[in-house]
């Protein structure tokens, strides 16, 4: 049975997703964070991070933004899925860029 434009869509939609998780996750352990930090950048506990990991829930479009930032990568090349991108992530900057903002201003993302 063919799909609908909508069943389709959804499905692309779900593809994107998923590449973000596993970009997000290889990020991570790239830059050597944990759950909890990742966490505290956006706002969120380790638990709401482990549930957008495992996809029970979706990562916003402000989230993207922020983890990206985050990581010093484009939001785009992320979502794009992995790539020679990983070795752009600097472990030592993005810690720089996680103390600066929490030292800054704790519990802020903007």
């Amino acid at each position: 049975m063919e799909k609908t434009a909508k069943q389709q869509a959804r499905q692309a939609v779900t593809d994107l997703e998923l590449r973000f998780i596993e970009a997000v996750e290889h990020g991570r352990l790239r830059a050597e964070l944990t759950y909890e930090q990742l966490g505290r950048y956006l706002g969120m506990s380790k638990s709401q991070i482990s549930k957008r990991q495992d996809g029970q829930i979706t990562y916003t479009l402000r989230d993207m933004h922020h983890i990206s930032r985050l990581l010093g990568i484009d939001p785009l090349v992320m979502a794009a899925g992995l790539g020679a991108w990983l070795n752009d992530i600097q472990p030592t900057e993005v810690h720089h860029r996680l103390n600066a903002l929490t030292n800054a201003n704790p519990g802020a993302t903007s």
